[in-house]
């Protein structure tokens, strides 16, 4: 029995199917395979930069109010808030332009970030040193003054020394 011709070639022998994949195929699989390597990615690492940036701007913002009281010869204090601090004078006055914010506005934590602590604010005086009452003269921090930020889990936390105030993100 005669075999059909081939019609590319006109010869009798059958086509060779060719092996592989084509474009298409390795296409598709590619652009699976990346979906599912973004989905697989753990988050936790970007929250916890996002918590340690935080926590190092809280840092930063109590140091300024410490320099603010310092330089000002009179007392500042930083409020604390779950969602949010405040840097304003004893009356409670917002008086201070934030330098990062340029608003007297209470500064607000990063999404999903919550700020616990044993004081409601720190107050401190013309020689830096910390109060954790406004009262005058004030009553000094007796121990570490710890403000602990969460996120998903995480915890960073900011210490302030007694007596002289130093500000710690360990």
């Amino acid at each position: 029995m005669l075999q059909p011709a081939n019609r590319d070639t006109g010869s009798a022998v059958p086509p060779c199917r060719a092996r592989g994949f084509t474009l298409v195929e390795l296409t598709v699989t590619l652009v699976v395979v990346a979906i599912l390597a973004v989905a697989m990615l753990p988050r936790s690492p970007e929250r916890q930069i996002n918590l340690s940036v935080q926590a190092d701007q809280l840092a930063s913002d109590i140091r300024y109010t410490q320099s603010l009281a310092m330089t000002h010869g009179q007392r500042f204090r930083i409020n604390f808030n779950a969602a949010s601090y405040l840097i304003d004078n004893l009356t409670g006055v917002p008086a201070v332009i934030h330098p990062h914010t340029g608003t007297a506005a209470a500064i607000l934590l990063g999404n999903g970030i919550t700020l616990a602590t044993t004081n409601a604010f720190i107050v401190f005086d013309g020689r830096g040193t910390p109060y954790n009452t406004a009262v005058l003269p004030g009553t000094l921090l007796a121990a570490d003054a710890i403000i602990t930020l969460t996120a998903s889990g995480q915890t960073q936390l900011v210490r302030i020394s007694p007596q002289t105030g130093r500000v710690l993100v360990p």
